[in-house]
């Protein structure tokens, strides 16, 4: 591992540019490059729907970044911070595997630079202050069964989904703790451009309603300036490294089922301006993340991908295919075709938008080449482009064949399509373009809770804002049965400091729960070293 002034110097930051936490960690004041131009072209990893194969996105991620570092190009990694209810739940580790890791990976895993603790401090000043209002005679007449605000921490908890929350003075209101990953401090951190569109979108958040039914602003509760204070050091990229050195910026990390699964804008923007080349990638698969970064962070087309890599893997296909886990092993050929049906979904979903893509066979060791060559046969009878990567297993001695292409890939011209135009259409019609376009589904259902909502948004002052689907990942219409033809959309909330509306389809969690062996039933420190983080 080097030193990250080493690291830094490959991008020409200098130490008066960095706020260093050790000798492998650093923050970067990205405000000196304020007026910078762009440089960069954007390289966008998405992949099919996660199974419990594992389709490799965030290594394939990395492996790409590495592999083009490896070749002298000028490359940054842009990913999320790991949340906590992950690395101690089901996930485990979010920072790769095998040969494409960034490190360290304890420090990155665990606290890191404190960013995810300063949003929960944050998100729940708001609360207690919220309820410090309600106990304290209520100036604002804040109605306490309209506080939509929620409390947030970073573990998974299902116990505090619903809970009871008795303030004195005969006040009960019922609060519903989500994951800090799905908060909204969470979301307007990440599409801050900057500390004063930081604080404007903070004030203009809304966290309740009053009596009257009149939104209550963040702004009135008089504390946006402690927020400032806490996000301070928060908003400014974390600077690590993969173990081939190539640099990466790993900052923020909204979770794409809930939020909108993107690392910060901030990060992005700076290695934009710092590298020719910039790798980032987006949560879940194409239906969530990739969707969500064309219709809310690229709203405005700043940010439009130059190369979509579509990450698939043999295994994960055959399970989309009717394969059961139990027998993943065999050869199964029948089960793989049925599961192009899949990997056809989500190419289409990416043509939706115009983008020139590549198709990143992640091979595992144990693939069978009868597989393997039925796979790449059927991409190249659908004159798709493809490569197959395998630097998990061998890191910068990878085959180059893969990131050849992906470099060919950013230098075509071709018109970027948007989804649809957030100026005229309404909020009502974004939802439904979604379901159609990108889930394919025929029909939406709404809520009558939705229908009311939705009614008073369509003609709202914020209209024009996107949309963020809040939505089951493991599959593309968000339903665990068969019935993929209708969606039903359930609630929709309002994050006006975010500025985007999110939509709950039927069955979505914002808490997560431990499964029954958690892989914080695995951790150790052993001496001073932290193991079994993975």
């Amino acid at each position: 591992m080097k030193d990250i002034k080493a690291i830094a110097t490959k991008l020409g930051l200098t130490t008066e540019q960095l706020i260093f936490y050790g000798n492998h960690i650093a923050k970067v004041k990205a405000e000196v490059f304020s007026t910078l131009p762009q440089k960069g072209k954007l390289i966008l990893v998405t992949a099919i729907n996660p199974t419990k194969a594992g389709e490799g996105k965030t290594t394939s991620a990395i492996g790409i970044a590495d592999l083009m570092h490896h070749l002298n190009y000028s490359v940054v990694l842009a990913l999320r911070e790991p949340s906590l209810g992950p690395v101690f739940g089901l996930k485990g580790s979010a920072t790769g595997g095998g040969e494409c890791v960034i490190i360290p990976e304890p420090e990155i895993n665990l606290h890191f630079t404190g960013d995810f603790h300063a949003i929960t401090s944050a998100n729940n000043l708001v609360s207690a202050v919220i309820d410090n209002i309600l106990y304290w005679n209520n100036a604002l007449a804040i109605d306490p069964n309209k506080v939509i605000w929620q409390r947030c921490l970073d573990i998974n908890d299902r116990a505090l989904r619903n809970v009871t929350l008795n303030l004195g003075h005969n006040i009960v209101r019922t609060e519903h703790f989500q994951i800090t990953a799905a908060s909204e401090i969470m979301a307007i951190l990440s599409l801050s451009k900057n500390l004063a569109d930081l604080e404007d979108r903070l004030n203009n958040t809304i966290v309740a309603y009053n009596f009257q039914q009149e939104p209550v602003y963040l702004k009135e509760l008089k504390i946006t300036g402690s927020i400032m204070a806490l996000l301070k050091e928060a908003i400014r990229p974390n600077l690590v490294q993969t173990k081939y050195h190539t640099p990466a910026f790993v900052h923020c990390g909204p979770f794409a089922n809930i939020s909108h699964g993107t690392n910060s804008l901030i990060a992005t923007d700076l290695a934009l301006k710092l590298a020719d080349y910039v790798v980032t990638e987006t949560g879940f698969g194409s239906d969530l993340g990739f969707e969500k970064f064309n219709d809310i962070i690229n709203l405005q087309q700043e940010y439009t991908p130059a190369c979509t890599v579509l990450v698939v893997t043999i295994r994960a296909l055959k399970l989309h295919g009717g394969m059961s886990e139990a027998q993943l092993d065999l050869v199964d050929l029948i089960s793989l075709q049925k599961g192009f049906e899949h990997l056809n979904k989500h190419i289409n979903i990416i043509r939706q938008y115009n983008l020139p893509f590549i198709v990143c066979i992640n091979k595992f060791s144990q693939d069978d080449p009868s597989e393997l060559n039925c796979l790449e046969e059927w991409l190249t009878n659908q004159d798709i482009s493809y490569g197959i990567n395998t630097t998990y297993q061998n890191g910068v001695n990878a085959d180059v064949d893969l990131v050849n292409k992906i470099i060919a890939k950013t230098t075509e011209q071709q018109e970027y399509q948007p989804l649809f135009n957030p100026q005229t259409t309404t909020v009502t019609d974004k939802i439904i373009t979604i379901c159609q376009k990108i889930y394919g589904v025929e029909k939406v259902i709404f809520s009558e809770v939705a229908e009311k909502k939705l009614a008073k948004y369509n003609t709202s002052p914020f209209r024009h804002w996107p949309v963020c689907m809040a939505k089951n990942h493991q599959t593309i219409t968000g339903n665990n049965d068969s019935n993929n033809n209708v969606i039903s959309i359930r609630d929709v909330k309002i994050n006006s400091g975010a500025k985007y509306f999110i939509i709950y389809l039927s069955d979505i969690i914002t808490l997560p729960g431990l499964n029954q062996t958690p892989n914080a039933n695995n951790i150790a420190l052993i001496g001073d070293k932290i193991i079994n983080i993975k």
